[in-house]
């Protein structure tokens, strides 16, 4: 990537930037509920973004980027435990898809190397590293009340993976936020993503998507 780092979550990109869209608050998401049903992870399941580009100030940047794809492949086996398969292609438009291993714990999404990436327990904080050297970090956390998030599909209830991000050059005084909206039952619905260095970001919103 020639801009800067992105910041990686759940197969799916979350970088940081506060989004305008409209938002209506509403009542708490119950705990009870799966983490499965806000990221269905069933062999075959995809989900297809529009992708949209613009700089710090929020002006739009042109570009020909094809649609970001995020796809459920076979199971896999990774040290006796069975982890998903989820591909995204065209992210930002780089040839090489990225290809992760997710499962359940607990009701914890977590990666192959244990991480927790995503959870709907109202107490969810996780602090990722964006680089070795530490030129910013990340806490995400999950917050349970429904906000109305429209996208070229329509308008979705959606709970939040909200990030901070705090930067080396600001001498970590600074959060930046980013916004990743889940929709019960369908998955992630928008992504607002940042570059790290540049503070512009990348849309992602949903077009399409097939869940079972």
């Amino acid at each position: 990537m020639q801009k800067s780092i992105f910041i990686i979550v759940i197969g799916i990109i979350i970088l940081t930037s506060c989004s305008k869209e409209n938002s209506t608050s509403t009542a708490p998401v119950s705990t009870q509920e799966s983490v499965n049903d806000y990221y269905p992870l069933n062999e075959g399941n995809y989900w297809v973004y529009k992708q949209s580009e613009f700089d710090s100030s929020g002006n739009a940047i042109p570009h020909s980027w094809p649609n970001d794809s995020v796809v459920v492949k076979n199971d896999t086996l990774i040290n006796n435990k069975v982890y998903h398969t989820v591909v995204e292609y065209n992210l930002i438009s780089i040839p090489t898809p990225h290809i992760h291993y997710y499962r359940d714990s607990a009701n914890f999404i977590i990666n192959s190397m244990g991480t927790i990436i995503f959870s709907i327990n109202p107490g969810f904080l996780e602090m990722q590293l964006l680089s070795s050297d530490t030129i910013a970090y990340v806490n995400y956390s999950f917050i349970n009340q429904t906000t109305n998030i429209t996208v070229p599909l329509g308008t979705y209830s959606c709970v939040d993976l909200k990030g901070e991000m705090f930067r080396k050059i600001d001498n970590y005084n600074i959060a930046h936020l980013s916004h990743n909206y889940f929709c019960k039952n369908i998955g992630s619905i928008k992504r607002v993503n940042l570059w790290v260095t540049s503070l512009g970001r990348v849309d992602l919103e949903l077009i399409s998507y097939y869940v079972h």
